[in-house]
């Protein structure tokens, strides 16, 4: 292990995206994350979406440098093991809905009694109380609870095509944890982390989102900040992004384009550029689909207009700056053949390369992780066989569509 985390023990208790996003996050800075899945068919991400060979390709991006194990807690061998594997962690992520782990006896009023220090991160979908509690939580529902189908279109709500609050909520989690731990170093104390997805997307939503409902009475609303951006058209067929905030820019753009849409009343400053943005859409329009897309930021640019291309999804990570960046990562699989993921953001001081491992299959480190703590051959014996079964049985299994 290497990174900032190192020698921190994590549990993580956790299927889909945003406690995995989470424990991906202190794995990729160098924590000690041992992921448990309950037996069968384990999280049920390793299904989801495009797979090969048995492993979904969201659950092997999320589930990096962590090891795996399997145990079933209403079983009081496999508890016993998981008791002994809290006593000696740093850091135990769950998100189970509501009552779940109390119900089960691994709640934090009880882990703290074996582990005082323990920080205990609870992810749930709309908190620990409330009317929504116990409602059953996808992304799509907390998109709809904190308005963002209508902040894309008033007209024709539109879902994000993209898990973004699970995502946010992992983010969220992540740095609350971290921030908890070095409370600790301080203050020598562990504490309980209730941390809701929809909180998390209200937190994360609010600056720009909600600039126009932020002051109670008054103030000047000039629409929303998005509505200062659109994409155009350029002569190749691509689809050119170019940001026209402020009056200056404007000018500059007409300037370079020979362009007299700056002497138009209906486009003379900011407010009427956005009460009037349909047809200057349109007229700019005409200006970029004489241009080829290249063409065009390279005018930008010269020009200290902020422009870019706009990526189909399979030219991201062939996109320029992507590549000197090296920010998408490729991986040989011994088994899953050519491999890209990103690489994290921040690279921290005596970080080791990435990825140290890949996504693990379902209880591929029981041994290792339960041979140190003392339980018995016997009995680990028994959990690999139950899982050479259950990998067996799932070669045949469906996965799960994401459509």
């Amino acid at each position: 292990m290497s990174g900032p985390l190192k020698g921190y023990k994590v549990l993580e208790l956790t299927s889909t995206v945003s406690g995995p996003f989470a424990g991906m996050m202190l794995a990729d800075q160098g924590a000690d994350v041992v992921k448990i899945e309950p037996p069968g068919i384990g999280d049920l991400a390793r299904f989801m979406g495009t797979t090969k060979d048995g492993m979904g390709a969201m659950f092997s991006t999320l589930n990096r440098n962590k090891k795996c194990i399997c145990l079933d807690l209403k079983n009081p061998e496999n508890m016993e093991a998981f008791l002994k594997l809290a006593t000696e962690a740093d850091v135990l992520i769950e998100n189970y809905r509501p009552g779940i782990v109390t119900k089960l006896g691994i709640d934090y009023q009880s882990l703290k009694k074996i582990n005082p220090k323990i920080v205990y991160a609870s992810i749930t979908g709309y908190g620990q109380s409330g009317p929504y509690q116990n409602r059953k939580v996808y992304d799509p529902l907390i998109q709809g609870t904190v308005g963002m189908p209508f902040a894309q279109n008033t007209d024709s709500p539109k879902l994000l095509r993209t898990i973004i609050y699970d995502k946010v909520t992992g983010l969220t989690a992540a740095q609350a944890i971290t921030s908890a731990l070095l409370q600790r170093e301080r203050e020598g104390i562990g504490q309980h982390l209730p941390i809701s997805m929809m909180e998390s997307a209200l937190y994360y939503n609010w600056p720009d989102l909600m600039i126009n409902h932020t002051f109670d009475e008054g103030g000047l609303n000039i629409g929303e900040l998005a509505d200062l951006f659109e994409v155009y058209d350029a002569k190749d067929g691509s689809v050119i992004m170019i940001l026209i905030p402020t009056d200056d820019v404007f000018n500059k753009f007409c300037d370079v384009f020979g362009a007299d849409l700056n002497k138009d009343e209906k486009f003379s400053n900011t407010l009427a550029r956005l009460i009037n943005k349909e047809e200057l859409t349109a007229q700019i329009n005409k200006i970029t689909k004489e241009i080829t897309s290249k063409d065009l930021v390279a005018k930008m640019d010269a020009e200290e207009i902020p422009a870019s291309i706009c990526n189909q999804l399979e030219d991201v990570y062939k996109d320029e700056q992507v590549l000197d960046q090296g920010s998408i990562v490729e991986i040989d699989h011994p088994e899953l053949g050519k491999m890209r993921m990103p690489k994290p953001p921040v690279n921290f001081v005596g970080q080791a390369e990435f990825p140290r491992s890949l996504a693990p299959i379902l209880g591929a480190d029981t041994r290792e992780v339960l041979a140190d703590l003392g339980i018995d051959d016997d009995i680990i014996s028994s959990m690999e066989e139950r899982e050479e079964q259950n990998r067996v049985m799932l070669a045949s299994f469906t996965p799960v569509s994401t459509e």
